[in-house]
């Protein structure tokens, strides 16, 4: 086994009220499950920012230490911080098992709205769209904020971001889609995901509600359910945010491959500065 003390610590907190989100708790399940072999392309990107940026690096909305152990790995030294007692459950085992990893890691609970850490940082990644499960404005400026305050003068912090596809989201509202039918991780059975999207267009809110059926030939075996809500953005919406919080955009970009920003673009990455 890794000498733990090493290079790797956990830390729970008594999680105070207003902190659980029971829908990130609920997904953590099968998180892995979809997104492990789905999303792959971001990793060597994040590994270039941090390059880029520096050692340490923090990490806001670590998840199940999806991108976490790719950044140990290549000998960066990592602070997640992520509001799912479940989400960093999984993250702990996975980081635990890691092999010849040159870095190190520390897992935290917290809100990246609320938390302070003793500590500031040559890298802030906010990775996987984390950033859009801030619904407030307050909330919002209040995390860029704690980036503002973690980030070394010389910094650099990259925030992910979806491009909002308004035709894409009013073709989806309201309707019952089937997100992939596979094989499932246990012997002889099949995984068939879903999810409901609705979209409360005046307030740029989402909902979806995730459904995942276990199937062994036609019988379900069983169903989990998880809500989840998300806030979308718009470029220059975003950049008047930090503005705000006292951070400046570097360059924004469109994809994992470094393209620029644009109309046909999936993703709106920010590289960010302190201003």
């Amino acid at each position: 086994m890794p000498d733990l003390k090493k290079r790797g610590r956990f830390i729970l907190t008594a999680t105070p009220p207003g902190l659980a989100r029971p829908e990130f708790d609920a997904m953590a399940k099968w998180y892995d499950f979809d997104y492990d072999r789905r999303v792959r392309k971001d990793i060597p990107f994040y590994l270039d920012c941090a390059r880029e940026g520096g050692n340490p690096v923090l990490e806001l909305g670590a998840g199940t230490g999806r991108v976490t152990r790719h950044l140990v790995r290549a000998g960066f030294a990592v602070t997640g911080l992520e509001v799912s007692r479940r989400m960093l459950e999984r993250a702990r085992v996975r980081l635990s098992r890691l092999r010849e990893a040159r870095g190190s890691w520390t897992l935290l609970e917290g809100d990246m709205a609320k938390t302070a850490i003793r500590k500031r940082f040559a890298t802030v990644l906010v990775p996987f769209r984390a950033f859009h499960h801030l619904y407030t404005v307050d909330r919002q400026l209040a995390a860029l904020r704690l980036i503002r305050t973690h980030l070394r003068p010389d910094g650099l912090a990259v925030i992910d971001l979806f491009h909002p596809d308004i035709p894409e989201f009013e073709r989806l509202n309201g309707r019952l889609v089937v997100a992939y039918d596979r094989k499932g991780p246990e012997p002889g059975t099949r995984v068939v995901q879903r999810f409901r999207m609705t979209c409360d267009f005046p307030r740029q809110m989402g909902a979806i509600d995730y459904y995942w059926d276990v199937y062994q030939g036609r019988r379900r075996l069983s169903r989990d359910h998880a809500p989840m809500r998300w806030r979308w953005f718009h470029r220059y919406e975003f950049e008047h945010l930090l503005a705000r919080a006292g951070l400046r955009t570097a360059r924004v970009v469109g994809d994992f491959d470094g393209r620029p920003y644009d109309s046909d673009s999936e993703e709106m990455v920010f590289f960010v500065n302190r201003a």
